[in-house]
């Protein structure tokens, strides 16, 4: 507060000698002599020479630098308040009120104004990488919400991985095979699809193999979506398929897509195989049969649910694949599961609209939501809009007595009842909030935050030892299913946090995304390391898993090397030293999880 002496100053009641004699204030003595920015409040700093301004330059330059670092405080809180009561701006945050007498240097200097309402995501436009020329070179588009990795594969010249997994030699198989796979999605024409079909199956494993490798992929990956029941592929699809295969002359009583979903699943069984190596010619072998019973049917004229379970089956052995160029098929089979969702329409459309009930409606509910939750989570990833939007769906949620009447049996699918709600009502409106056009104001993310810290999480419960890779991997993405989400939620504002103000994020009007942040990100690295150290095989097989804590070590890193001037916990350079060992261990075995790492050995 100005004390009464400086008032009496101000007014010219007080005044040096000079000041007095001229009656104006500054005195012409004060501006030769340079101070007169000083007269009548300041002080000179005492000392030889103290009287020419060069030596108080040091002094002047910190009282600015103070005085403007006030002001855009007090302009960021009033910017916060204007945003809760109007979408006009403030009269006193319009750029003639600026005490900036360089207008170049205004439009360059980072102001917080009446766009706070769109601040930290206004300019996260994400990233365009054009490869080629112009007129026929690959463009690749990553949004705001895209994960880390993204950016590194953008700004690095040539892929950190050495020695990706090799495509496997088909040449072993007949030439009808190899064209089915080469025309997907499309099916060749002037080929006689029985004969073709004939060949596919004869590539087939003994049951023995088969039921060996579904049980693999259902015990392992289970937790991670709803795609098919134990049930239906142990006790129908499988019997089906090879009764027909032990007898060739009787007709065949399913169709060549579910041909295509069994073979599926047979890769995805030998990918997470333990006594396989990762991303192993066995699973390259089926997914190439399946891939080319898929086309055997075409998929733009004849496809049902069991289409959809096949094209996101396909997305998931894309992503685990080992193999770079695949994550971008991933993403693109997983629309494209989408798309056929919306087209089937019996998918969004709630099953009792077409006469389903019982556990055929259980499963298509089921089913559908957890499509969507993949596509909001890819969506994020990639920083892409999902085709299906919660406007447009009627599918109820599969009841808590269904899900108990017909799970029996059955290994623990996705994560309950429960994450449907949380896709709803959670995730659909992050990615509605970071894919946006037009973002909403601060105070809305704020809303959706503390929406976010409400919903309720379960806690699992102990099962048989069939489901014990099953529930521990679910127990552990429940774990920090909801600081993932707040993560990406902030992310953003975050880095706009840091840019502003770099030596104390924390003064930032976006302190709190600073904090939730990097709390958020120190929880799915811990929560990573130590599953990690539990299934170290099927961790380093899971991309996305590698994909989100990368993402998290980001964060980490960035607090760590700026050796901020506030006080975290848990502490940053702690943290981030166990990041670097966490990907340094997961790299010998995880192409993702090198790809983090630069100069690291490729994986065995």
């Amino acid at each position: 507060m100005t004390s009464n002496k400086e008032r009496k100053r101000t007014r010219g009641e007080i005044a040096c000698a000079e000041c007095r004699r001229c009656a104006r204030l500054p005195c012409s003595t004060c501006v030769k002599r340079g101070c007169g920015m000083l007269c009548p409040n300041g002080t000179m700093p005492p000392g030889e020479g103290s009287r020419f301004v060069g030596v108080a330059e040091d002094y002047l330059q910190r009282k600015t630098a103070r005085m403007e670092e006030r002001m855009r405080s007090l302009e960021d809180a009033l910017a916060i308040v204007q945003t809760n009561v109007s979408t006009q701006s403030h009269p006193l945050l319009a750029k003639e009120f600026s005490m900036d007498e360089d207008e170049d240097e205004v439009e360059e200097e980072p102001q917080t104004t009446n766009e706070f309402h769109k601040y930290g995501l206004i300019d996260a436009l994400g990233s365009l990488h054009l490869e080629g020329d112009e007129q026929s070179g690959v463009v690749r588009f990553f949004g705001p919400s895209g994960g880390s990795e993204r950016a590194k594969e953008i700004v690095t010249e040539t892929p950190t991985a050495a020695n990706p997994p090799q495509e496997l030699d088909a040449s072993y198989l007949p030439a009808e095979i190899n064209i089915f796979y080469q025309s997907f999605p499309f099916t060749p024409s002037g080929y006689p699809t029985e004969p073709v079909q004939d060949m596919i199956e004869s590539y087939m494993p003994s049951i023995l193999r088969a039921t060996s490798l579904c049980e693999t992929f259902l015990e392992s990956l289970s937790w991670m979506f709803h795609i098919i029941s134990r049930q239906y592929v142990i006790g129908e699809l499988m019997p089906a398929v090879y009764n027909r295969l032990g007898n060739p002359s009787k007709q065949r009583t399913y169709g060549p897509h579910d041909l295509a979903l069994l073979l599926m699943l047979m890769a995805i069984g030998a990918l997470v195989d333990p006594s396989l190596p990762a991303y192993n010619e066995e699973a390259q072998h089926y997914h190439r049969l399946a891939r080319s019973a898929l086309c055997l049917q075409p998929v733009f004229v004849k496809r049902s649910v069991t289409t959809i379970k096949v094209l996101h089956l396909m997305s998931v052995y894309n992503g685990m694949s080992g193999m770079e160029s695949n994550l971008e098929n991933s993403y693109s089979l997983l629309n494209f599961a989408g798309q056929v969702a919306l087209q089937v329409n019996t998918s969004y459309k709630d099953p009792s609209r077409w006469g389903f009930e019982g556990r055929e409606a259980y499963d298509r509910r089921s089913y559908f939501w957890n499509l969507l939750a993949g596509s909001l989570w890819q969506s994020l990833v990639n920083g892409r809009p999902p085709v299906i939007m919660p406007a447009f769906i009627d599918c109820k949620f599969p009841s808590e007595l269904e899900e108990t009447t017909y799970q029996l049996g059955e290994v623990p699918l996705g994560f309950g009842t429960w994450s449907f709600r949380y896709t709803l009502e959670c995730l659909a409106p992050v990615v509605e909030v970071t894919q946006a056009v037009k973002p909403p104001s601060y105070q809305a993310i704020l809303e959706l935050d503390r929406k976010i810290r409400d919903f309720a999480v379960p806690m699992s419960h102990d099962g048989s030892n069939f489901e014990r890779m099953s529930r521990e991997m679910q127990s552990f993405v429940r774990s920090h299913y909801r600081e993932l989400t707040l993560l990406f939620l902030h992310r953003g504002f975050f880095a706009q946090a840091m840019a502003d103000y770099p030596s104390d994020p924390l003064r930032s009007p976006l302190g709190q995304s600073f904090l939730v942040a990097y709390q958020s990100a120190c929880v799915v690295l811990g929560s990573t390391r130590e599953q990690f150290s539990q299934q170290p095989i099927l961790c380093a097989r899971v991309w996305r898993i590698w994909s989100f804590a990368f993402s998290a070590a980001v964060i980490i890193g960035t607090v760590a090397i700026r050796k901020l001037g506030v006080k975290l916990t848990p502490e940053p350079m702690e943290q981030l030293e166990h990041a670097c060992t966490l990907f340094t261990s997961a790299a010998e075995t995880s192409s993702r999880a090198q790809k983090a790492l630069v100069g690291a050995r490729p994986p065995s």
